[in-house]
Order: C-alpha cells, then structure tokens, then sequence
C-alpha cells in the first residue's frame, strides 16, 4: 500500500527592493567600490528548510515546505539589490567578482526562522551582523548587528515565509541607512 504524499511548496525571499529616496540623503557620485562577502551562517541556515522553533533549544523544519534556494544566497541578492539601489556607491559586486574594491561587506547570519510562542503567537526572524572591512587595510571599519522581529498571520511555514520576507526588507532598509551614515 502506498501513501499520497503531498507536493512540496516553494518559497523565496522576494529580492523586491526597498525605494531608497527619502531613506538615504542623495550623494554626490562616489567613486568608492564594495564587494559583498558570501553570508557565512550554521548549517541549519545553508540549508533550503524553513526553519521554526516553538522552544528554547529546538530548531524544526516544515516537512513540505522549502525555500527554492538556501536562505544564504537569497539574502545575498536581496542586500546587493538594496545597496545598488541606493547609489552610495560606484558598484556594489558579488562574492565571485575578481574586480578590486575599497570595502568588503562581511556578513554572519544567525538566525532565520519562524518563533511560535506559548501564547499562540508567532514571528518571522532574522537576526544578522555586518562587518565593514577596509580592503587596503583589512582593518574593520565598523559592526552592527540587526535583528527585525514580524508578527506573522499564521503559526504555519506561508505565514512564517510572509512574516521573514518583511523582516528581510526591513534589514535590507537598514543596512543601506547604516551604509549611508558612515559613508
């Protein structure tokens, strides 16, 4: 005897771009170039389950549910999107890229998943820390780590994905505001 075993559904962190006017004070034109280092993350997060935790030390996966690529690479082309958006800088170029820049975006992802709480409720959340690095001197610029918490509609893995596509435009917004004041 065989069971129906249920299709997989896909889902992406939507690369749709934050609008940086009013965000970001227009610059003159920067000759300044910066290269986005791959996100480094455990392995849970390289991996292309949606992840949701409903205590302390547990992380579970939706058994039909996935991400169509690792969460990793989807944040990747979502902050490249956002920082060439926001003209802060001449180009902003990929991991793969052998162009020389002036700074490297160095980035360690912890977290990325559904919270579901006791009381019923639930958030999308990522938590991610970014470390600007000065190529010629290898010396690091500056650090900050963000951490955006949505409320999501649904304690399942559509309302966990809708929940963490809002956290991740809110960290792409907050990453070109942070890249705008040092600059």
């Amino acid at each position: 005897m065989t069971k129906n075993i249920p299709p997989a559904d896909f889902y992406t962190i939507s690369p749709k771009i934050i609008n940086s006017k009013g965000i970001v004070k227009p610059q003159e034109q920067t000759q300044v170039i910066i290269k986005l280092t791959p996100i480094r993350a455990t392995r849970a997060l390289t991996a292309t389950d949606i992840l949701y935790t409903d205590s302390q030390y547990s992380w579970n996966s939706y058994v039909y549910s996935r991400w169509n690529d690792t969460p990793v690479k989807l944040l990747q082309t979502l902050f490249q999107l956002s920082i060439e958006d926001s003209h802060l800088f001449k180009a902003v170029v990929p991991p793969i890229s052998v162009a020389k820049s002036d700074f490297l975006l160095e980035s360690n992802l912890i977290d990325l998943s559904h919270h579901i709480y006791d009381d019923g409720t639930s958030t999308g959340v990522i938590r991610i820390r970014f470390y600007l690095i000065d190529n010629k001197t290898r010396a690091i610029i500056e650090t900050k780590e963000f951490v955006s918490e949505v409320s999501a509609a649904t304690k399942n893995a559509r309302g966990a994905v809708v929940a963490l596509n809002k956290s991740a435009s809110n960290i792409a917004r907050d990453l070109v505001i942070w890249l705008a004041e040092i600059n």
